[in-house]
């Protein structure tokens, strides 16, 4: 088939249609060929046995002498070309037949030739068009095509000093990330504490790797989160080989790069849920060296903390009622840890499970300012301990005296009540419990002021083996105890940079301000000094409940009384950070501990005064990307 028997075709299929279509294009050779048939008034008979070869051939000869001779007028206004009677002889593989000769065919019109001649330009200037067309359509191509390869292409960053691994269109990717914190103390006791009855009468001075997070975190299939995280680190009383701090997978409903839209997170795994302000800022932005005790009792003690397995539900928008405010609102049901402090399993039973939760809105914000408030709550559903039917199961509410070289706990709990006949401390048994609290606070300026209340209980259990108070008659619950805890800080910035506002986050850092970004990085040669800030926290934590007064016995102490204690402590701060990854703090913590326990033995015991006032200074050196 020549070149010139497709144009030909190709103009008989214009002068049909009008115009050139992309639908044209994709039609067969025969209907083309049958086209410029009718257009040149061939007629098209039953019995035609030429093949398709032959046909173009006819018409090519048809068109040559159209060209080149004076033609009658078109068939609409003449007589029709004269039709053959009967079809061309069949050709023979051996002897093809012969090419039809100009003088065989009649004359046309002039006006078909001038028809002929102008499709035939039209032809030209249609297929010079078409030929454009498809060099502009394969550059589009090859640019889309770059587009696309770049966006497939995997890209590295290196953002303050976090690795960080990704397919160009974002939908994986995968950070490398570690945390260390390395605190020194150093504690100042009373000179003749070992002449009185307090209950520890030497806090260790010393050094400690406090935490040596290692881990991984980024995106599968867009909206797939992953977080895995060891922790290699730990107090003096919680030496540990490595353990699996975090280990969950959350997929996010919503473009989490548009804050004013609507963010819903399922969260699995491994968990670290949302729960009171002061355990949703991370461990890197906590403004001193460690959280308020009763937020590290609460989290403790209800189900919170890191290690816990669990499902999360989270809901984030900003811009929801006003424009400018963000809300959240987030629960969780968690299990028991996966391995707790100090490398082995002590939940015998693996029963324990709680329901926690945390909900906080900003309602009012500008670029000098934010101010929020929200509350969080938890409940004890079941309480793991003793595999043995009907024995006690307890709970520890305590913490360390906010700084942790030292792990003696100076108020708990554990061993806070008598039972039975007893003079020596026993755990509290518990059926369940529930916390509910309330936070509230913001910034103004590099100003910043937040504070939270808790109040907590336990249900006492009385029905299970030897759970009776002290005093008391067995199956009577002498009342079901309440704790409570309160914290207020404060900090100022002395460079003039602001606490970071996170509206929302990958992790558990929604609704919390932390570190400032530090405007100009620590740089003597130039007189930078990175950021400088000021802190001050009052912070009070009372787990006694009914704990009786100095001087009483066991027969005249409140039945079901739990001495726990009080622990009040001032913290001054000092943080400086030469940049985004580096921080150190130095704290001076006033502490005293207010705590009744039974001094002597048999009826002449009676309640004295164990606790103790101290003062403590601390430091840590930090680095996290």
């Amino acid at each position: 088939m020549t070149v010139k028997t497709l144009l030909l075709a190709g103009s008989a299929l214009a002068l049909v249609s009008g115009a050139f279509t992309p639908a044209l294009a994709q039609q067969s050779l025969e209907d083309r060929v049958r086209g410029l048939e009718e257009l040149l008034g061939v007629p098209q008979l039953a019995n035609d046995n030429r093949t398709l070869e032959q046909r173009v051939m006819d018409l090519e000869a048809l068109v040559r002498a159209q060209r080149g001779t004076a033609m009658a007028p078109p068939p609409s206004e003449a007589a029709p070309l004269p039709a053959q009677t009967s079809p061309p002889p069949t050709v023979q593989a051996a002897a093809p037949e012969p090419k039809p000769s100009p003088e065989s065919v009649p004359e046309p019109a002039p006006a078909i030739v001038q028809m002929v001649k102008e499709n035939s330009e039209r032809l030209d200037r249609i297929e010079m068009r078409v030929d454009q067309n498809i060099q502009a359509d394969a550059t589009r191509a090859t640019r889309l095509s770059t587009l696309e390869q770049q966006f497939s292409d995997t890209s590295w960053t290196f953002d303050n000093d976090r690795p960080t691994i990704g397919t160009g269109d974002g939908r994986f990717s995968m950070t490398m990330r570690g945390r260390f914190q390395i605190d020194s103390a150093f504690f100042n006791q009373d000179e003749n504490i070992n002449a009185s009855n307090a209950q520890v009468k030497d806090l260790a001075s010393g050094g400690v790797v406090r935490r040596f997070y290692l881990g991984a975190e980024g995106r599968a299939f867009r909206d797939f989160w992953y977080e895995y995280r060891m922790d290699l680190g730990g107090a003096n009383a919680e030496g540990q080989s490595g353990i699996i701090n975090i280990a969950r997978l959350a997929y996010n409903i919503g473009n989490f790069g548009n804050i004013s839209e609507p963010h819903l997170r399922i969260n699995a795994g491994v968990i670290q849920p949302l729960f009171t302000y002061g355990d949703g800022v991370s461990s890197a932005s906590i403004t001193f060296m460690e959280r308020a005790g009763v937020v590290n009792t609460a989290i403790f003690g209800y189900g919170a903390d890191a290690r816990r397995r669990g499902v999360e539900l989270t809901f984030q928008q900003a811009d929801i009622f006003r424009p400018g405010d963000n809300f959240v609102i987030s629960s969780a049901f968690t299990g028991a840890t996966t391995t707790p402090a100090g490398g082995l399993p002590t939940n015998t039973t693996d029963e324990g499970t709680q329901v926690v939760g945390r909900s906080v809105y900003r309602f009012l914000s500008d670029s000098y300012y934010n101010l929020q408030a929200g509350m969080s709550w938890a409940h004890i559903i079941n309480v793991t301990g003793n595999a043995v039917p009907g024995g006690p199961r307890t709970i520890a509410l305590q913490d360390r005296p906010e700084i942790r070289v030292d792990g003696t706990r100076l108020v708990s709990t554990l061993g806070s009540t008598n039972l039975g006949t007893s003079i020596l401390p026993s755990n509290l048994p518990i059926r369940g419990g529930d916390l509910i609290g309330f936070e509230g606070g913001g910034n103004f300026r590099n100003f910043f002021l937040y504070g939270e209340y808790m109040n907590f209980g336990v249900d006492r259990d009385v029905h299970c083996l030897g759970c009776t108070p002290a005093g008391g008659i067995a199956g009577v619950n002498p009342g079901d105890p309440r704790f409570k805890g309160w914290y207020v800080e404060g900090t100022w910035i002395l460079t003039g940079e602001t606490k970071t506002y996170q509206v929302n986050a990958t992790n558990r850092e929604m609704g919390t301000f932390v570190n400032p970004r530090v405007a100009t990085p620590f740089n003597p040669s130039s007189g930078n000094w990175g950021a400088l800030e000021l802190a001050l926290r009052y912070s009070t934590l009372d787990l006694n409940w009914r704990e009786g007064v100095a001087g009483q016995t066991l027969a005249q102490a409140p039945v079901g009384g739990i001495r726990g204690g009080e622990q009040n402590i001032w913290t001054i701060g000092f943080n400086w950070y030469p940049n985004n990854v580096v921080t150190m703090r130095f704290n001076y913590l006033i502490a005293d501990v207010d705590k009744l326990g039974f001094v002597g033995t048999g009826a002449n015991a009676a309640l004295q005064q164990i606790g103790q006032k101290f003062q403590a200074f601390g430091m840590r050196m930090q680095f996290s990307n």
